[in-house]
This record gives C-alpha cells, structure tokens and sequence, in this order.
C-alpha cells in the first residue's frame, strides 16, 4: 500500500473536520469580497457616469443675475465652462415636483429607460421616485396644475442621492422628484430659481469665485465634493471597500489562525502513526508533503468555493447597498489578483502549520514518537487539584482546559469571532436608533429652522434669528460657522466638561469637528471665506459637546466682522413653532422630526444587509465551534473509551467530556464586545468624514442578550451534533493503540 493511498480514508474519517474547515474559510471570504465587489462596482459606476454627464466642479448662486453675455466673458477670462440651471419647485397634494430646464453642457441627464420628451404634454422622471411609486412608462402624472404623459426615466449627476435639500440626512423618493419638460413647456410654468454650474478645468477657481463675488454677490458656494448628492456615491464606495479592508484583517487572519492550530494538533495526534512510517523509512520530506497535501485541502477548496460564491451573490449584494441611491446599474467583477490571493494564502498558512509541525515532530525521537510520548518533558497536568475535594467532573474539566491551552483557545478563538460578527450587526443597527432618538437633540431645542434666501435685518417673522455661514479650511473641507448669542433659548451650550459656553469669549468648535480635524482649545484654525477668499486665523477657545454638527459657534459680532455685514442682519431663524414666512423668501426649511425620520428610514434600509451579517456570523460560529469540540472528542476518544469501560452511559459522557468548554463561552462572548467598539468606533469616524456627525456607537442591553442567546444557540447546537461522535467511541480502543 502506497502512502496517497491513505489520503481517501483519511478524509472519509476526518469528513466532519474538512468540511467544518471548508465552511470557515468560504463564509470569512465571501463576506469581504461580495463588500469589496460592491464598492468597487460603485465606484466604477459613479466615476464613469460622472465623466459621461459632465458632472459639474461646483455650484453657486448669486444676488446679481449673470447674463448669457457675461457667462461668455467669464469663461473666456478664467478658462472654465459655466451654464446657468434654472428650475421650479412644485408642489402637488404634498408631494414636491423639482422642475428642470435641460442644460446642454454640464450636470447632462441619461435616459435610463423609455424616450426623451418631445412634446408639451409629456415628462420625464427620475428613477428613483418612479421606482418606488410603481410608474410605468405610458402613465400619467399631475405636476401643479397640469397633466403629463410620462415617457421615460432618468437620472442626472449630481442626483444620485436623492436629497431634497442639502442639510438633509437621508434622501427622499416618497414625496420628491425630479422631473424634465420640454423648453417651451418650461417657459410657460417660469423659473423661480437658477443656480450657476461650473467646470474649472484648467481654470483657477479662487481667482473665478472672487471675481463672480467681486462682481454679482455670490450668496452661496458648494464643491462637488461638499455636495452630498454627489459625494454619498464615493462614500457607499468607500465605506464598504474599508469595511472589506477592516473584516480582511480580523476575519480571515483570525480563521486561518485557529484552522492552522487544528491542524498542528490534528498532526500531532498521528505521532504515533509518524513514528511508525519514520521507522519503515519513509524519508522527512515525503511525510512533510504528505501532511501538507491534507491540509490545502480546506484552503484550496475553501479559496475556490468562497470566489465561486462571492461571484454568485456580490452582484444581489452590491445591489442591496445601492437601495439608498437612483438605481445604478452596477456590474460586480472579481480582482484577479484579489481571487488568486484569497485562494493561496490561506492554502499556504494551513501547508505551513502542517508542515512545521510535523517538522516538529520528527526532531523527537522515534521511540517516543511510537509510544505517543513525544510531548514528555512538558508539565503534566494530570495531578492537578489531587488532593482538592472537589467532584471528578470539574477536575476533569480543569485539567482539560488549563493542560491543552491550544484547543481551548481555538475554541474560544470561534466564540470570539462568532460573537464579533453578530454584534457588530446588532450595533450598526443601535447606534443608528440611538442617533435618531437621542444624538438629532444635540443641535438644540428648536423644531425648526428656517434658512432664507436673503439676508434680513431684526426678527420680523419671530422666533431667534442668527447669522449660519458656511466657511472653508486650508484644504476646501466645508463646515458651519454659526454666529448667535448666549441668549438664545434654543441653545444650551456646554462643553466637553459639562461647563456652559459663553461666545463672548471666543470661537467654540464641535467636539466632531475636534475629532476630525485633531483639535484642542488653544490651538489656532485658519478659516477662508468661500466667496471672497479672504482667509482668518482664529484661536480655538474651547469644545463644545456636539457630535452632530461639524460647526464653529461664536457671538454675531465677530461672524458679521468675518463677513463684513451689519451684526443686526440674519439668514437663519429658529423656532420651536412654525412661523409665517413667504415661501419665496424661504431657501430650506430643517425640521428636527424629518432628521429623526430619516435616521430611521436609514435604519430600516440597511436591516436587510445587517441581518445578512448575523447570519454571516452564527455560521461562522457554528463552525468554528464544531471545529474545535470535534477536535476535543477526537483527541479524547482514549479517555471515552475508558470512561464506557468504567461504567458511564453516553449522557454522563457528554456531560464530562462535552461541557469542559462552557467556562470560555461568556468568556468569549465579553471578548468581542470592546472589539466590537474599537471597529465601530474606526468604522463611524470614516463616516463622520463623509456625513460631518459623528454617530456614537451604542450598543442595547436586548441586543447583547440576542447576541448571547445567539451565541448559545450556535454553541450547543454543535454540541448536539457532536453527540454522536462519543456514541461511536467503541470502548476497545482505551485498550489498544491508535491506528489508521
């Protein structure tokens, strides 16, 4: 008999442990490929589409209208592309129609089902409201008081997340849409706003935005990068590509590590049998090799299955991260590399383990190896708690434990990683909740806050006026300045401390705006004015406790001296009731309510992904778990064998043998919760950077106890399917040796 030949009885013998091992390897690389997948067919998609539609470089709006002439001389003097964007917001039995008049050079809308308009009864719309709302093409549709055909669908750059206004949190396809008429059509519904589109290209913008202000008054300004319904397509992209990065380095290293360690003591197991072939000549190198054909099986054909799967469900999976956003039609591709990767690596570190440790072994002695005594030398734990009065069980199970510290820690190595994963779902999903029920009061008492299109002078429509500007860091990144009083009762300011704020003093950041940008009270900040370019150095006079506003508060004055306006003038109101203002004079009105539903329209999106990641999790657990107890049977099968000889039916066996490793399960289970906070923690700083508030991880009392039931439930259900294999123990084998 040939040595290969022992490779089919071995994996017949050992089936449980090579597809346990399989099922490890495939779900830790299917879930970071189907994340990294679908944010780089995000990022694809997005990067392509805004390059075809010529998406803009920025936006702003003036208090002088720029003429058709003098767009010409701009261009002509400063070398970029500007096109005016006219368009009419109209309301229909609660649901707000954004009418656009068609631009020919930038922000270009793409038809993505159905035909352009040709006539003046027809429409188009985008996508994504038309989705939700079960349009078909060929439908009607009211928009103020006129009726129109719908003839197609589509979707334009700059819209991709569908926001209705830009400090909103989350998009709105309920009761918003955007919508194309033809120019004729357009000129008889009127144009109440136009905002102007711009491309640098080789053009300098800090001289374009200073003349335009110099010359009509910008009142506004905003990057394409500072525009949410345009950067959340980055930041999808991004997040999910490091959230691959994040699990690649915890999930796959940490089951690679515990399969290497039920490898090596799967090897050293077969001493015996290593001693015997050592002894009939077989050389070192050939036993290394033979070994290490064992154990790429897991790895190559995990590496295998986990590409094939992630092929299968990345694209349904990239696909159900794009439910925020207009329906993009991604195509999900596997990285080469990536795949050979994932394939190889694994393979080798489980190659490796099987090699070293027979390597190992066969510096020992081969007599020792043929009496199974080749780990001698080492401390016995065999008389530990002799002479203790204690019952033969809880003996039993110590010695166990504390004498075979690798099987305990591959075991509480898969609680660890099983409780990681479900937690880390249950968490996502709690810090959400908690951000809309507690984190949205942050920004003060008022209900609603109503930002103008001009700026007034006094509180002629009631509640507090103040002074909101947005301002701009050395490196373009936007963010509040917000110039009110101590009085105003719709703020209660304090500090990181607890300690109440006087703006009096001083310029007072957010503690999110500390975060990100690495400040303390003390340091110095240059601000720059978007519009004029006019750049402030300003000291930091303390911290204010707000994770919800990337934003720097001071007293009217000094925000009205940066601006160079009247300390009396205002452009944002606050209320705790909704107050008469024309709708015309109005630019967006923030309600505190509409923020906490759309946090919790947030929630609910991302449920489905979430559980996916529980579930994700409880195989894992599982898995890992039977790993490791079917090693702790394997490995006991002498001391079974000896314990029916001594009398004990199987249930008395399950319970001595099979309960050593309940003490690691809470133990296991605490483990992953600070590592569940560190990951969160790093994962909600990435989106802080994106969003501009920072999401407190939160974690609920019910969610830790669904985590442990789930847990639990995983543990002894391996537990259960492991019975069997102590039944089948035949009590002959206590009295002779080991052999294959």
């Amino acid at each position: 008999m040939t040595l290969n030949k022992r490779y089919s009885r071995s994996i017949k013998s050992n089936l449980s442990f090579y597809v346990s091992t399989t099922i490890l390897t495939v779900m830790t690389l299917v879930l970071v490929f189907i994340m990294y997948m679908g944010g780089k067919a995000i990022w694809e998609f997005g990067d392509k589409f805004f390059v075809r539609q010529n998406l803009e470089d920025a936006e702003f709006e003036t208090y002088l209208p720029i003429s058709a002439e003098a767009e010409n001389e701009l261009e002509k003097e400063f070398g970029v592309t500007i096109e005016a964007q006219y368009y009419n917001n109209i309301e229909t039995k609660g649901t707000t129609a954004r009418v656009f008049k068609k631009t020919h050079e930038i922000n270009l809308y793409s038809i993505t089902e159905g035909k352009d308009i040709t006539a003046n009864d027809e429409v188009i719309l985008s996508e994504g409201y038309a989705v939700f709302n079960e349009i078909t093409i060929g439908d009607t549709i009211q928009i103020g008081e006129k009726v129109y055909t719908v003839t197609g669908f589509f979707q334009r750059p700059d819209y991709l997340y569908m926001l209705q206004n830009e400090g909103d949190a989350y998009k709105n396809v309920t009761t918003f849409f955007l919508a194309y008429v033809t120019d004729e059509e357009f000129e008889e519904i009127g144009s109440e706003n136009c905002l102007y589109l711009v491309r640098y290209g080789e053009g300098d913008s800090g001289e374009f935005r200073k003349a335009v202000n110099e010359r009509y008054y910008m009142s506004s300004y905003l990057t394409a990068q500072e525009n949410m319904r345009i950067d959340m397509v980055k930041m999808q992209a991004d997040l999910m590509v490091y959230m691959a990065y994040g699990l690649l380095v915890v999930m796959p290293l940490i089951v690679v590590v515990l399969v290497s360690i039920v490898i090596n003591r799967k090897v050293k197991s077969e001493q015996k049998l290593i001693g015997t072939l050592t002894a009939l000549g077989y050389k070192k190198r050939k036993l290394m090799l033979h070994y290490a054909g064992f154990a790429m099986i897991p790895g190559l054909l995990g590496g295998l299955l986990g590409v094939g799967l992630s092929l299968v469900f990345a694209q349904s999976f990239g696909e159900l991260c794009l439910m925020d956003y207009e329906p993009m039609r991604i195509e999900c591709h596997m990285n080469p590399v990536m795949a050979l990767v994932s394939i190889l690596l694994p393979t080798f570190m489980y190659v490796l383990a099987a090699m070293h440790s027979v390597n190992k072994l066969l510096k020992k002695d081969t007599v020792l190896l043929l009496s199974s005594n080749a780990d001698q030398g080492k401390k016995s734990y065999r008389n530990l708690l002799r002479k203790k009065k204690i019952s033969f069980r809880i003996k039993y199970a110590l010695r166990s434990l504390i004498g075979n510290p690798g099987r305990s820690f591959v075991v509480l190595l898969g609680i660890f990683l099983g409780s990681f994963i479900a937690l880390l779902g249950f968490g996502l999903m709690d810090t959400m909740e908690n951000t809309q029920i507690n984190m949205v009061d942050e920004m003060g008492s008022y209900e609603y806050q109503y930002v103008l299109k001009e700026r007034i002078e006094g509180s002629e429509y009631g509640g507090e006026p103040l002074i909101l500007f947005v301002m701009e860091d050395t490196s373009g990144e936007q963010f509040q300045m917000i110039g009110t009083e101590d009085t105003n009762p719709y703020l209660d300011l304090k500090d990181v401390d607890g300690n109440s704020v006087h703006l009096k003093d001083g310029y007072y950041i957010t503690s999110v705006m500390a975060k990100l940008r690495n400040l303390e009270a003390g340091d110095k900040m240059m601000l720059c004015n978007p519009l004029t370019m006019e750049e402030t150095e300003i000291t930091v006079s303390g911290i204010i406790d707000n994770d919800m506003q990337n934003a720097v508060f001071t007293n009217r004055a000094r925000v009205a001296k940066l601006l160079g306006i009247d300390e009396s003038i205002s452009n944002v109101i606050m209320s705790d009731v909704s107050l008469e203002i024309p709708e015309k004079k109005l630019m967006q009105t923030i309600k505190k309510s509409d923020a906490k539903e759309q946090f919790q329209n947030m929630t609910n999106q991302m449920n489905t992904m979430i559980y996916f990641i529980i579930g994700m999790g409880a195989v894992i657990c599982v898995a890992s778990i039977y790993v490791a107890v079917n090693m702790l049977v394997a490995e006991n099968r002498a001391n079974i064998s000896m314990l029916k000889v001594l009398g004990y039916d199987d249930k008395n066996i399950n319970q001595i043998v099979l309960r050593i490793n309940h003490i690691l399960v809470p133990i296991g289970f605490l483990l992953g919760i600070p590592a569940v906070f560190a990951l969160s923690n790093w994962f909600m700083m990435l989106l802080a950077g994106f969003i501009g508030m920072l999401p407190k991880t939160y974690i609920a009392p019910e969610s830790l106890l669904y985590t442990a039931v789930l847990i639990g439930i995983s543990y002894f259900g391996s537990l259960f399917l492991l019975r069997r294999k102590v039944s089948k123990v035949d009590m002959v084998e206590s009295l002779k040796g080991n052999r294959e």
